[in-house]
């Protein structure tokens, strides 16, 4: 380049080219605030798994994976999604990339619900007509430990330290608390007739589960293990299933099967504040990781209601597959 060239050029100031830097920062940080995770929804009888796409609210794949899912769950860090496919004793693991289904993990007999540990590494499963918990080992896709817990095992939640496991039998109307350490349990909890889910609070302080008979919601002191309050929605009436807690704590959304709506309860009171009707027999329930949307699977009208949890109302209604079970969306 001659030097009458190089004069020509025009030079960029040093706070031109920061500016630049910094719009491209802004609209590359825009772009990736308006990116949603995707609903994941397990459907029993279809034996399929339908994909959401949360910010347009629009179906964006269907997935099949095994016989009758339903327990449904994502790795912390979104990159797989597991499934318990209760009529094949296995976990069904999905690439959330490709939706390719690329292993099925022996998980006991009659996987019903599990949970994934906060880093990632093991998964609880309870086997309903064993009595048991498996815990699998996702390193070597193992079955690394059983644990004895209460009759008719179904709902499975961890603490969010990681620390405790929560089981709750239906038959024996108690929750078994494991200690993830030592694999063992450290007490036995009896709540309301035929727990179905639990959810702790973000500090892990309290957990709430659902009976189904009689129409409870029990609140437990998760420290001292004790039931510190029991919530009886509708008369006892309403039989709830799935249960969340929102990001802030403030609020626990029920999804109650018998009488077609969602309950919000307040944590500072532990009275319901509102309800809100959904579709037909709602089951499974998950919230975005923001807390403004909640997406609830209507296991007998086959369809998901999407909830604006600030208006308290349903915004949309998606039909899925065939009785739509469990609801899973990334943290």
């Amino acid at each position: 380049m001659t030097a009458r060239a190089r004069a020509a050029r025009p030079r960029v100031a040093p706070w031109h080219t920061a500016a630049l830097t910094l719009c491209a920062l802004v609209l590359f940080c825009g772009h990736a605030a308006l990116a949603q995770p995707r609903a994941y929804i397990s459907n029993e009888k279809s034996n399929d798994v339908t994909v959401i796409d949360t910010q347009t609210d629009k179906v964006v794949a269907t997935v099949a994976v095994g016989e009758r899912p339903r327990g449904i769950r994502l790795s912390p860090d979104g990159k797989r999604l597991y499934l318990a496919l209760g009529d094949e004793d296995h976990i069904g693991v999905v690439d959330t990339t490709t939706l390719q289904v690329t292993a099925k993990i022996p998980a006991g007999t009659d996987p019903e619900m599990f949970d994934v540990s906060p880093d990632g590494k093991r998964i609880y499963v309870s086997n309903e007509d064993a009595n048991t918990a498996s815990v699998i080992d996702l390193d070597t896709q193992k079955i690394v430990a059983t644990v004895p817990v209460g009759i008719e095992p179904e709902g499975v939640a961890v603490s969010p330290d990681g620390g405790l496991v929560y089981v709750t039998g239906e038959t024996s109307h108690t929750v078994s608390v494991i200690d993830a350490h030592s694999l063992q349990i450290v007490a036995t909890i009896l709540v309301g007739s035929r727990p179905r889910e639990a959810a702790f609070t973000p500090d892990g302080k309290r957990a709430y589960v659902t009976g189904e008979i009689g129409g409870t919601v029990s609140v437990i002191d998760v420290p001292a293990h004790k039931i510190m309050a029991t919530i009886t929605l509708e008369g006892g009436e309403s039989k709830p299933k799935g249960v969340v807690v929102t990001p802030d704590g403030k609020q626990v959304l029920v999804a109650n099967g018998a009488v077609h709506y969602v309950a919000v309860i307040d944590t500072d009171t532990n009275e319901v504040s509102a309800t809100i009707p959904v579709g037909r027999r709602p089951w499974g329930i998950a919230l975005t990781p923001d807390g403004k949307k909640a997406y609830v699977a209507n296991g007998v009208s086959n369809d998901v209601s999407v909830i604006d949890t600030e208006a308290r109302r349903v915004i949309t209604t998606i039909p899925v597959g065939t009785m739509p079970w469990g609801v899973a969306i990334a943290k």
